[in-house]
C-alpha cells in the first residue's frame, strides 16, 4: 500500500480584523483552512466526482462497507476481512475504535491504494491490486484492509486529546502604539500561532506497525524488493536516520525507504522487546506528557532513539556484509546503458536489433512522471515518442510500432483509465487503440495481427486479445464500433439502457478500438492477478506471470483461450517472462537465491541458467538474437538500465546469499474469513458529527480562551 494517513493540523487566521468590521474575510480564511485540512495526504491527481454511481452499504458487527456499482464483489469481501482481523489488531493494543469504521471502496481510477482517516472513523480502499516495481507481490485486499485498520487502531490509541479535539492553538496578537482616527487601536504587528498537535508519531512509526500488522493475522512480510531497498541503502551508506525517516516529501523511492526502513524498525523493536511494543510505544505517545516520540522510545525500551538506531544499523550492516561476501568476489552486472534519474524500467529491443525502447523518469522524482524513449544500439540517438506510460511495452513484428498503455481521462465522468496506444515510428504519430477499457502490458503477436492485453474491474484481471489485419490497418483505420463492453458479463452489447448514460458508465466501458473484434481469454473470478503477457515464438500459447496469495509464478495459455498451466510455480518470486528470439528459451527474473537476478529456462530441457549476479536486483530482461542481455538493475537507490555483450551462464554456487531461501518465506495463510455479512441497502448519509479545536488568544494584552468547532 501506498496509504496515507491525516493528522489535522493547522494555523488559523482571526475571524475579526482590528477595525471590527470585517468578518467575511477572515471568516471565509478560516473555511478554507478547515477545508485543507480534510485533504488527503496522497500521490493521487484526480479527484473528480461522481454524480453517476449509486452507492450501498453493507453492515457487520463493527464495520459499514459503502461501495457503487460494479464492485460488490470487492466490498463483501472486505466486510468479511475486516471483521476477521478486528479482534486480533484491537487486541494486540488494547483498543476499540468508537462506533462502527466505515470502508469505502472505490474503482472509478486505474489507482491502488488505501487511506485511513482515523479522526473520521473512515477507510478509503481503491479495489485495483497494487502492482508496484518498489514492492513484491501480496494479496491486496487483505494486506490493504489489515494495513488501513492498523493505521485506524494504533493512532487512535496515540491521540492525546482523542477524535473530536485534533489540535488546538495559542496565540499572541501585538499592535503599534500609534492610533489612527478610523480604527480603535493601532495596526498589527505581531502575530504568533502556535499549534499543538494532538498527535506525535512520525511516519516510520505509523506505516512501520500497519506493514508489521500482527502475529496472528499477518499479510505483510519483508519481501526481496523491500529488502532489496533497503540493503541498497546500508551497503551504500545511505540508510535514512530517523529525522529523515519521520516524514515524507522526497521522491519516489525516498517515500518508500520510509515506509521500508519503518517496516523493518519496528520488526527489530518487536524482536528485542516483544510484540507488544507497538502497543506501548502507541500508548506512551498518548500521553499529554509525551513532546516527542523520541521520549515514547526510551521511557518504553529503557533506550535512548538514537542507540536504537545504531544497533539496528550495525545489525544490518554486519547481516547484509556477511551474506554478500559470496556475491561480492563474483558480481556480473554487466555496463550501465541509461543510468539518470530513479526510474529507467522495462527495456525492450526492437526484433530487427536497431532499437532499444525503454520509460525513463530523467531527472523527476516521481516514477509515475516517466517517458517512453526509443534509442538506436549503435548511434545512441535518442528520441522520446509518449509519455506517463503504464506497465511493459511490445515492438511490432517489422519493429515499425510500439504498442503501450498509459491513463487517460474518461470525459463522461473524469475517471482516469488506462488504455492501448501504438505509436508509428516512421509518421511519427501516436494512435489510440482503445477507450475506457481499463488495459495495459500490450504484446505484439509475431504474426503482427494480434496485440494481447490485461483488463482490470472490480480488483479482477483478465487477459484480452485485440484482433486486426494487420499492424498498418489498425494504424491507419479512422472510425471504429461504437460499441460497449460489459465487464461484469464479460461481452459487448450494443447499446445501453435509454436515459441511464451516466448511470451506467461503470458497467459498460467505450471500447472503440480500431480493429475487427476483441476476444476474452480468461474469466477469472477468485481474484488471480495477470501481468505482463508475452506470445510464444509460434503464437500458440500466451505466457505471464501471475498471483494469487503471495509472489509471482509464470503460466501460459493457448492463444485461443483454455486451460491456464504452470512453467515456473516455486515459493519464491518469479516474473517479467519474455523468450529468447533465437533459441526460443525462457527469460526471466527469480529471487530464489533472495535477490532477484536473470536466469532462463529451456522448456525442451528443462535446464535453468543464471546470467546476472547483482547485489542490489535484476528485472526485466529483454535478449538479442546475439545474446546482448538488456536489464533493469536496481542500483545506487534507483533503477538504472544495463547490458551485458554476449552473456553467459554463471556457476550457482557464485550467487550464493540465502541459504535455502525458500525455507526463510514466511507461511502466511490466507483461510476464507468464513463471516457472514447482511444484504446490501442503499447508503444513507450519517452526520459524523462536531470536532472542537480549542484556541486561547491574548489579544491587546487580554486573555481571551475560546474554541472552533466544526463537522
Amino acid at each position: 500500500m501506498k496509504s496515507k494517513f491525516v493528522i489535522y493540523m493547522t494555523s488559523v487566521f482571526p475571524l475579526l480584523h482590528s477595525s471590527g468590521k470585517r468578518l467575511f474575510p477572515g471568516l471565509f480564511m478560516m473555511l478554507f483552512v478547515l477545508w485543507l485540512t480534510h485533504s488527503p495526504l496522497s500521490a493521487q491527481e484526480f479527484s473528480a466526482n461522481h454524480p453517476e454511481l449509486r452507492w450501498q452499504t453493507i453492515e457487520t458487527e463493527h464495520f459499514l462497507v459503502h461501495y457503487h456499482q460494479g464492485t460488490r464483489r470487492t466490498a463483501t469481501l472486505v466486510a468479511e476481512i475486516a471483521e476477521d482481523i478486528y479482534p486480533h489488531i484491537t487486541g494486540l493494543y488494547r483498543y476499540e475504535p468508537k462506533g462502527k469504521v466505515e470502508f469505502v471502496i472505490r474503482d472509478t481510477e486505474d489507482y491502488a491504494n488505501g487511506g485511513a482517516y482515523f479522526f473520521d472513523n473512515k477507510i478509503e480502499i481503491w479495489a485495483e491490486n497494487l502492482d508496484y516495481v518498489l514492492r513484491g507481490t501480496h494479496n491486496w485486499l487483505r494486506d490493504v484492509i489489515t494495513h488501513e485498520f492498523t493505521h485506524m487502531v494504533s493512532l487512535q490509541k496515540a491521540l492525546k486529546f482523542g477524535q473530536r479535539v485534533p489540535a488546538g492553538w495559542f496565540q499572541v496578537f501585538g499592535y503599534e502604539e500609534e492610533r489612527r482616527p478610523d480604527v480603535v487601536r493601532g495596526f498589527p504587528d505581531v502575530l504568533v500561532s502556535y499549534p499543538i498537535s494532538g498527535i506525535t508519531i512520525p511516519v516510520w512509526f505509523a506505516e512501520g506497525v500497519a506493514q508489521f500488522q500482527t502475529s496472528t493475522r499477518r499479510f505483510d512480510y519483508r519481501d526481496s524488493h523491500r529488502e532489496m531497498i533497503l540493503r541498497d541503502r546500508v551497503m551504500t551508506g545511505n540508510l535514512l536516520d530517523l529525522g529523515e525517516m519521520g516524514t515524507f516529501g522526497k521522491n519516489s523511492i525516498g517515500n518508500e525507504s520510509a515506509y521500508n526502513q519503518g517496516f523493518a524498525f519496528v520488526r527489530f523493536l518487536a524482536e528485542n522487546f516483544g510484540d507488544t511494543v507497538v502497543a506501548k510505544l502507541a500508548d506512551e505517545a498518548g500521553k499529554l506528557n509525551t513532546i516527542t516520540f523520541n521520549q515514547a522510545l526510551k521511557r518504553v525500551t529503557g533506550v535512548n532513539a538514537e542507540e536504537l538506531h545504531r544497533r539496528w544499523h550495525a545489525q544490518l550492516k554486519e547481516t547484509y556484509s556477511t551474506r554478500l561476501t559470496t556475491i561480492q568476489s563474483h558480481l556480473t552486472t554487466g555496463e550501465a546503458w541509461a543510468e539518470e534519474g530513479i526510474g529507467n524500467l522495462f527495456p525492450t529491443v526492437s526484433p530487427n536489433g536497431k532499437y532499444v525502447a525503454y520509460l525513463t523518469t530523467g531527472k523527476g522524482d516521481y516514477l509515475s512522471r516517466n517517458r517512453l524513449v526509443v534509442e538506436e544500439r549503435v548511434t545512441r540517438e535518442k528520441k522520446t515518442v509518449a509519455a506517463r506510460i503504464t506497465g511493459s511495452v511490445s515492438w511490432s513484428p517489422d519493429s515499425r510500432y510500439l504498442a503501450y498503455a498509459k491513463p487517460g481521462v474518461e470525459k463522461e465522468t473524469g475517471s482516469w483509465y488506462n488504455d492501448i496506444y501504438i505509436y508509428d515510428l516512421q509518421a511519427e504519430k501516436e494512435y489510440r487503440l482503445t477507450r475506457s477499457l481499463r488495459a495495459r502490458h500490450p504484446d505484439w503477436s509475431h504474426d503482427g495481427r494480434r496485440l494481447v492485453f490485461v483488463v482490470e474491474s472490480d480488483g479482477l484481471t483478465n487477459l484480452f486479445v485485440l484482433h486486426f489485419e494487420s499492424p498498418e490497418t489498425a494504424a491507419s483505420r479512422e472510425t471504429w464500433e461504437d460499441r460497449f463492453y460489459d465487464l461484469e458479463k464479460h461481452r459487448f452489447v450494443d447499446q445501453i439502457p435509454a436515459g441511464r448514460v451516466s448511470q451506467w458508465r461503470l458497467f459498460y466501458r467505450k471500447a472503440g478500438f480500431k480493429g475487427e473484434k476483441l476476444t476474452q481469454l480468461t474469466h477469472l473470478t477468485d481474484g488471480r492477478q495477470i501481468y505482463h503477457p508475452r506470445w510464444s515464438p509460434d503464437d500458440s500459447y500466451i505466457i505471464f506471470d501471475t498471483s494469487i496469495k503471495y509472489g509471482r509464478d509464470i503460466a501460459k495459455i493457448p492463444a485461443a483461450g483454455g486451460q491456464l498451466t504452470f512453467l515456473l510455480n516455486n515459493r519464491w518470486d518469479e516474473r517479467y517472462p519474455v523468450f529468447h528470439p533465437g533459441t526460443g528459451e525462457l527469460l526471466y527474473a527469480s529471487d530464489e537465491t533472495g535477490i532477484f537476478n536473470i536466469y532462463s529456462l529451456n522448456l525442451q530441457t528443462g535446464e535453468k541458467k543464471a546470467y546476472t549476479n547483482v547485489v542490489g536486483g535484476a528485472f526485466m530482461p529483454s535478449i538479442t538474437t546475439d545474446n546482448e542481455l538488456f536489464y533493469a538493475h536496481y542500483i545506487n537507490q534507483g533503477y538504472k538500465i544495463y547490458r551485458i555483450p554476449g552473456v553467459a551462464p554463471l556457476p550457482p554456487e557464485t550467487m550464493t546469499y540465502i541459504r535455502d531461501y525458500e525455507t526463510h518465506i514466511p507461511e502466511l495463510t490466507l483461510q476464507n474469513p468464513g463471516k457472514s455479512v447482511s444484504d446490501p441497502r442503499p447508503y444513507q448519509f450519517r452526520f459524523p458529527g462536531v470536532s472542537i479545536m480549542p484556541r486561547l488568544l491574548i489579544d491587546y494584552q487580554t486573555v481571551k480562551p475560546g474554541f472552533y468547532v466544526y463537522t
